[in-house]
């Protein structure tokens, strides 16, 4: 799960009763090479009150052998759980990803800790005549993971998703969820000792990346 992956074990706030308990905002870079999508770049910003422990653990680890030792254990339990990604192409065909990811690292930006890599494709994808389809989340929803205002800036190379290597005959866009009122109820319902009760959540609020190509 997405809280033991990134670090996230003691130190969410127990004021924070509902899910979700923690809160990363995400920005995403779609990574094409000759036509092909190759990968996507992300960078996961966690919360002040998440960032907190591992700020501390990385400021007690002095030997820079021993950071590394923490990013590298970050990222291969992010790796387990495939990115926490889910892309399909135009067929709902789930395409698999490399095993080891691209230029990853971990940084502060003063309160907060934020995470670094590119997730390559195990084989290139042709963009033509094609429609990919990505999501970002933790299925239980514990730990919720967005795209900040990304729907009101689509095509701004500066937003949350990048579309910018894209070819002209591409389009890309962020969909939003259409969440049911009782969906968000049951979801506020749940406690931070129900974090494996309902593993459908993460779906269901995630966001969409969506690549269209004539």
């Amino acid at each position: 799960m997405l809280k033991k992956s990134l670090g996230l074990l003691w130190f969410i706030p127990l004021l924070s009763v509902a899910h979700p308990h923690a809160f990363i905002d995400m920005q995403n870079k779609v990574l094409v090479q000759e036509g092909q999508l190759i990968g996507f770049s992300m960078q996961w910003t966690l919360d002040e009150p998440s960032s907190a422990s591992i700020i501390y653990d990385l400021n007690q680890s002095r030997e820079s052998a021993q950071k590394q030792k923490l990013v590298d254990e970050a990222m291969k339990n992010i790796v387990n759980e495939h990115y926490f990604s889910y892309l399909f192409d135009k067929d709902k065909k789930k395409i698999k990803y490399q095993a080891q990811p691209q230029n990853y690292g971990m940084k502060s930006n003063g309160s907060q800790v934020i995470y670094y890599f590119d997730f390559l494709l195990s084989k290139p994808q042709l963009l033509k005549n094609n429609r990919f389809e990505l999501s970002t989340y933790d299925p239980t929803y514990f730990v919720a993971m967005s795209y900040p205002e990304a729907h009101k800036q689509p095509h701004n190379p500066q937003s949350a998703v990048d579309f910018s290597a894209l070819p002209p005959q591409c389009q890309g866009k962020v969909i939003e969820p259409n969440i049911d009122e009782k969906i968000r109820q049951y979801a506020a319902a749940l406690d931070r000792n129900q974090r494996d009760e309902d593993r459908s959540l993460g779906q269901i609020f995630s966001q969409k990346v969506e690549i269209l190509c004539n």
